[in-house]
């Protein structure tokens, strides 16, 4: 005669869940137009010029502000236009999305060789796959060796290796 369930009017609710970027609805990128770029200043333990815009989201028309990342800024001119992602840089207050580099109008950087899906770079020429391969040619018993090694869980001398308890 303990539960207190049914004698609770009202029983507490879960607040619902909000959003991190309202003005995607619910969608992973989309374009937007550049109204007018400027730089600004982070939060209060971290001092450096922050490359920003305010865009207007094509499809739900609304008036956000943009993090445009890379080293070089390259300023958007007006009636650029940009895709758009979620989640902002943590020291710009009220700058809650990303412009995606490579994309429209906002250009790639150039020779950036590491997080290069997040800039928009090629993969450089020296990493061709023909060239990767010439530099490991193996011999008929290494190939044998290889294949034993990768069907039939042996190591590379073609033996079965030994188990530890």
């Amino acid at each position: 005669m303990s539960s207190t369930a049914g004698l609770l009017r009202k029983p507490r609710q879960r607040r619902p869940m909000k959003p991190h970027s309202p003005a995607l609805k619910h969608c992973p990128q989309l374009r937007a137009i550049v109204k007018k770029s400027f730089i600004t200043t982070p939060r209060k333990p971290n001092s450096a010029k922050r490359a920003t815009a305010k865009v207007v989201i094509c499809r739900t028309r609304k008036l956000v502000d943009i993090y445009l990342e890379g080293e070089s800024f390259n300023r958007l001119n007006p009636h650029s236009v940009v895709l758009v992602r979620g989640r902002g840089p943590r020291d710009l207050p009220g700058v809650n999305y990303h412009a995606i580099r490579g994309k429209g109008d906002f250009p790639p950087l150039l020779n950036r060789r590491k997080c290069r899906s997040k800039y928009g770079a090629k993969r450089p020429s020296h990493f061709k796959r023909e060239k990767w391969e010439q530099l490991f040619v193996l011999t008929k018993k290494e190939k044998l060796a290889r294949r034993r090694y990768l069907c039939h869980n042996f190591n590379m001398n073609g033996r079965m290796p030994r188990r530890r308890y």
